[in-house]
């Protein structure tokens, strides 16, 4: 199978398409960058100007249709720091998923440590000896270290080109005094994690990211050096860094694109990025950096291999590709732990014993079995309103094998597994015919208790037993723990089901019971 990888920095969108190998390694078959600057201007405004979201979004566009001809089965893309700290930044996020129907996930610095930690394994033996790794980025550096076997350390730092460029003066020529500020500034910033790093102790430094393979080129061209058509692997000393640096810091932007090595598009940030590498590798009392073209997006293919490890194994004798498709989408969005599979082993159970009284069909059921497992999708992007990302992100995700109807009802169904319920004033579900509003407010009211059943999310409530007497819908709550908290959950959540099926629901437990089957 094929796969994209999008990485959306605070300098660049970088995405790369893989194919998967039946060792469960890949190849690269095609990558392509482009420079936006989200972090310049969520760094200069906080937020993203409009400006930016339109490179951004374009960028992800035309990467989407790269890889659509390739053919590719998933697209995996996440966020950092310029969208984590835009005040506008879930708007962006929005946006790419509308129209795209890529969601992005927007990881921590800590996550995105790990996936660089793991393209750096995947791309320099480490097999002998451990090693620190800087990465360079707008809006952070990711100090790491490790070995072959595991990642030991993994930090953080808001130390990005971008931002220092924004706080110390732009694109404009340093000074001594300027340069000494920046120097003490990341000092005081870096000192704690390289600190940490020394003492984990290490025999090889790394370096990753556009802007240390832009200086380690450039550095090298400076000295006579041919360019290197491929950097991995290339050692550059700290005096030759330095000596860069020095050049840079004295001359303009314009200036600086006309050494090698310096692209345009990083002339206004690249002097504050040497200022930060050589004090960075001071702190780390290292006197040389080995480069590595490996990054972030290489690490979230790797990742992607090793925890759908099965799946791939199988993905060539799918059958059905709309259980596969809602799988993958749980699963790229983190939900793919036994809580959503509960939840809807017991919303079916709850709806076979109460089908005489709602009388929906066949296609009613799958729907409910498919917005069970999305229900909490939403909790991706935040746990506030997690019902309304949630269906923001199935209505526009890639569930393939859906029609647009379906997509909207699913998605309906985990807008309304929680507070609100259904209302005409939603234009989503006043565009319904009355057959599919009614649908919406029963297997919504289905959901919404099954989920109370499993309020703690540790399975206490192994099945339910439905019996009417004398108008009265009795739950036999099958319980192989303390499921009071379930019991509780079920009681608030179980109002818009008794409403629609016109009858009131009474909730009894009977503990240690076996696991019912749904």
């Amino acid at each position: 199978m094929k796969l994209a990888a999008i990485d959306i920095g605070s300098n660049s969108v970088h995405m790369i398409v893989a194919g998967t190998r039946d060792n469960h390694t890949f190849e690269i078959l095609d990558r392509e960058k482009e420079m936006v600057f989200l972090g310049k201007s969520v760094f200069d405004h906080g937020r993203l100007t409009d400006e930016a979201v339109a490179a951004g979004l374009g960028a992800i566009m035309k990467f989407h249709k790269l890889a659509l001809r390739h053919g590719v089965s998933d697209v995996r893309a996440v966020a950092t720091s310029a969208v984590r700290e835009a005040d506008n930044g879930g708007e962006f996020l929005y946006a790419i998923a509308e129209h795209t129907g890529i969601v992005p996930q927007v990881i921590t610095g800590a996550e995105e440590a790990r996936y660089i930690y793991l393209s750096v394994r995947n791309a320099i033996d480490l097999s002998a000896r451990s090693a620190l790794v800087f990465d360079i980025g707008g809006g952070s550096v990711e100090t790491i270290v490790g070995d072959a076997r595991s990642m030991w350390l993994g930090r953080s730092l808001k130390l990005g080109v971008q931002r220092l460029r924004a706080e110390f003066g732009g694109g404009a020529p340093l000074g001594k005094r300027e340069r000494k500020e920046l120097e003490d500034h990341v000092r005081a910033l870096a000192e704690p994690a390289l600190l940490e790093a020394r003492a984990a102790k290490f025999e090889l430094c790394i370096g990753t990211s556009g802007t240390i393979l832009a200086l380690g080129q450039a550095a090298h061209r400076l000295k006579g050096g041919e360019a290197w058509t491929n950097s991995t692997g290339q050692v550059v000393r700290l005096d030759e860094l330095k000596s860069l640096a020095e050049r840079l810091l004295a001359v303009s932007p314009a200036e600086r694109a006309l050494i090698g090595g310096i692209d345009v598009a990083r002339a206004d940030s690249i002097h504050v990025g040497a200022v930060l590498l050589c004090t960075l590798l001071e702190l780390a009392k290292q006197d040389r950096i080995t480069l590595c073209e490996a990054a972030l997006r290489e690490g979230l293919v790797l990742d992607y291999l090793e925890s759908r490890a099965d799946s791939i194994r199988q993905f060539e004798v799918v059958k059905d590709i709309r259980s596969h498709s809602v799988m993958e989408l749980a699963r790229r969005c983190g939900q793919s732990g036994p809580h959503p599979e509960h939840v809807g082993g017991l919303a079916l159970a709850i709806f076979d014993q109460t089908r005489h009284l709602h009388r929906l069909g066949d296609d009613e059921r799958r729907l409910l079995e498919y917005a069970a497992v999305l229900h909490d999708v939403g909790q991706h992007i935040g746990y506030e309103r997690h019902e309304h990302h949630a269906a923001y992100i199935i209505k526009y995700g890639e569930l393939r094998g859906f029609s647009d109807e379906e997509r909207t009802l699913i998605a309906m169904l985990a807008r309304y597994h929680r507070k609100a319920r259904p209302k005409r004033r939603d234009p989503d579900f006043a565009a319904l015919t009355t057959r599919w509003r009614r649908a919406v407010r029963v297997l919504s009211g289905i959901l919404r208790l099954a989920d109370g059943l499993d309020r703690s999310h540790h399975q206490f409530v192994s099945g339910v037993e439905i019996e009417e007497r004398e108008g009265v819908l009795h739950f036999n709550v099958l319980a192989q723990g303390d499921a009071e908290l379930e019991v509780w959950g079920a009681r608030r959540k179980g109002k818009l089901l008794e409403r629609e099926l016109g009858k009131p629901i009474e909730l009894h437990v009977t503990t240690g019971a076996k696991v019912a089957s749904a």
